[in-house]
């Protein structure tokens, strides 16, 4: 099943957007937000959720109040100065815990426990453009790689189930662990970015971090008009790097408009950024097709 991953080297550049209005475009498809640390594809496909199921990563500590005898040795080797002591004993603090294990190996008494932290929730939903696989972890929880390799197990489950050969999946912005967890397995990615210094810089990075693995890989220039020099820069990037244009969205208030009434550009008509998304999407389609059948001819 082709798997398409929009990520960008920063935020803001548009790349969620641009997930949405390719959500409209398609067909046969499953969605996936696999921007498990800020996610906002919910807010433009108002998903409906079928399903719910906690995340558990990590660990944290427990204590026994009723076997703890207050001699306070916890407290004392606990680097992080997550145990805090109270008139009636001692209680963690899950937001400083990290885990470790100290606590619970020198408790004399055995009072302290290690178990998993729920860490958030994962869900399976449907949307009137397709079904949709989707997360929201807690504030300060970790782990966000190990989330993204969940949706994206549960999304390749989904396609088997509902006999949709297609994944599009909007990943997270920059180029850490939970970006090197979306594309890992990726057929084809998507580098949104704008005509921006900052721009410029992190498609470099999104750039080099899709030659490492390697994983083909295409660029849309988002908010063009923006900068006319910074997209010529761009472009020169592109031919340097050997990676197609996909497509250069222009920049319009109309668009922004549309987004915050809960409209993708592809809902716009005949308007010019949603003549440009169409394009970028038939480029994409097209090179993801050919980027599959090139790696099952040399697995």
């Amino acid at each position: 099943m082709p798997e398409i991953t929009i990520i960008s080297g920063k935020g803001g550049t548009g790349k969620t957007s641009v997930t949405a209005a390719f959500a409209r475009l398609a067909s046969d498809h499953i969605v996936c937000d696999l921007d498990v640390d800020a996610p906002d594809l919910h807010l433009l496909l108002r998903p409906e959720i079928i399903e719910s199921h906690e995340f558990h990563a990590g660990r944290t500590a427990t204590i026994d109040p009723d076997t703890c005898i207050l001699c306070g040795d916890c407290a004392e080797r606990c680097r992080f100065e997550a145990i805090i002591a109270q008139p009636n004993g001692y209680i963690i603090d899950e937001h400083a815990c990290e885990g470790c294990g100290v606590c619970a190996h020198f408790c004399p008494m055995g009072a302290v426990t290690m178990h998993e932290r729920y860490a958030g929730n994962w869900f399976r939903s449907r949307t009137d453009v397709a079904p949709m696989i989707h997360a929201e972890m807690f504030p300060g929880a970790e782990n966000s790689g190990l989330l993204v390799s969940t949706l994206r197990r549960a999304a390749k489950a989904e396609s088997e189930r509902s006999g949709r050969p297609l994944i599009i999946a909007d990943g997270s912005p920059g180029i850490g662990c939970p970006v090197i967890s979306s594309i890992s397995t990726a057929d084809f990615v998507i580098l949104v970015t704008e005509p921006t210094p900052s721009g410029l810089h992190d498609l470099e990075r999104a750039a080099d971090l899709c030659a490492r693995f390697p994983r083909p890989a295409g660029v849309i220039i988002n908010k063009e008009g923006l900068n006319p020099a910074r997209e010529r820069e761009i472009a020169d990037l592109c031919t340097a790097r050997g990676l197609p244009l996909l497509g250069r969205i222009p920049y319009d208030k109309i668009v922004v408009d549309a987004l915050m009434s809960g409209l993708t550009m592809a809902d716009l008509g005949e308007h010019r950024a949603s003549k440009a998304i169409r394009t970028a999407w038939n480029n994409v389609i097209a090179l993801a097709v050919e980027s599959r059948s090139v790696e099952s001819i040399h697995s």
